[in-house]
């Protein structure tokens, strides 16, 4: 069965059961959540964008959570955060779920990369990173993990010598919070994730104007993800939308384009962006102090880099 015929509805390795996260390199299947490093990278010890106010929707939301205190192992009597679930998913459009976390059954309905999903004495599930400071699902819509799926399309800066290692990705900005990302989104119910890859690139780093321009940005589409791209990432994402009972997970693949087909590609941002291009994969972005990067994309990055050396291009 190729990479893509797994749908989110089960599970999609063996490796998943044992929890953990997965990247490129691990030798024998996942890693733990308490392991020194990912794929050679450091491993932050809690998360901490899951319990910042980024998301300015967030903003005040928040109960103060020490590092110490962000596992579920830590005694914690007096920790009582606020419950906040934002209107929007309250509405429950399509993707949300209903108000009442004990309706679904995690242990069937639900698959996590991080292992078994625990749910507290409500039936709500408990993000396995540990506390966030906030209960209920933010602007998540569902209870637990919240899968998406993030292509990063590649190619060697053009002019640049092949000795120098010097790449390009297509980048977008985001529209909450103006920091580049992966042009990625969420695994509609059903979806395979080939499909959402496909889907959210081409949502969000490209444009038709007409039905011609359409199928020659389908048939250049066909080229950049024909091949199914390779595996750089499986597991929890740090992210600022995250509270104790939702959270999100995503899959993330590498996609290595030559500059003919590279050149072809035309780039215009869809509506959930605020701007795309080619972004330099410099050391200024992806230092240890630069912000500019949503989430844990500066990991990912990182890890396809080393994967696309390791491969060859």
């Amino acid at each position: 069965m190729p990479w893509g015929a797994f749908p989110f509805t089960g599970l999609r390795n063996s490796w998943m059961s044992f929890g953990g996260r997965k990247s490129v390199g691990d030798p024998a299947g996942p890693s733990t959540t308490d392991g020194p490093s990912i794929h050679g990278l450091p491993r932050p010890s809690v998360h901490k964008k899951a319990r910042s106010s980024e998301n300015k929707a967030y903003a005040s939301k928040r109960m103060p959570v020490p590092d110490e205190k962000v596992p579920w192992t830590v005694p914690w009597p007096d920790y009582d955060p606020p419950d906040w679930t934002h209107e929007v998913v309250l509405k429950q459009p399509p993707w949300a779920d209903k108000p009442d976390a004990s309706l679904i059954d995690f242990s069937k309905q639900r698959r996590s990369f991080e292992g078994k999903i625990v749910v507290d004495s409500m039936g709500r599930p408990l993000n396995p990173r540990g506390r966030t400071g906030l209960r209920g699902r933010g602007l998540l819509g569902k209870f637990g993990p919240n899968h998406a799926a993030d292509p990063i399309v590649m190619r060697r800066k053009p002019g640049s010598a092949r000795a120098d290692n010097r790449f390009q990705m297509v980048a977008i900005i985001r529209q909450d919070g103006g920091k580049w990302a992966i042009p990625g989104g969420m695994v509609d119910d059903g979806e395979l994730v080939s499909q959402t890859l496909r889907r959210e690139f081409s949502e969000e780093a490209t444009a038709a104007q007409n039905p011609k321009q359409k199928q020659q940005i389908t048939q250049q589409l066909d080229q950049v993800f024909a091949s199914g791209g390779h595996l750089v990432y499986e597991g929890y994402v740090d992210d600022p939308r995250n509270t104790d009972n939702a959270w999100m997970e995503t899959t993330v693949r590498l996609f290595f384009i030559d500059e003919p087909v590279a050149s072809q590609l035309p780039l215009a941002h869809g509506s959930d962006a605020a701007g795309v291009r080619w972004r330099d994969l410099d050391a200024r972005l992806l230092s240890d102090a630069s912000q500019e990067l949503y989430a844990d994309h500066k990991v990912f990055i990182r890890l396809a880099l080393d994967l696309c050396k390791r491969l060859g291009h």
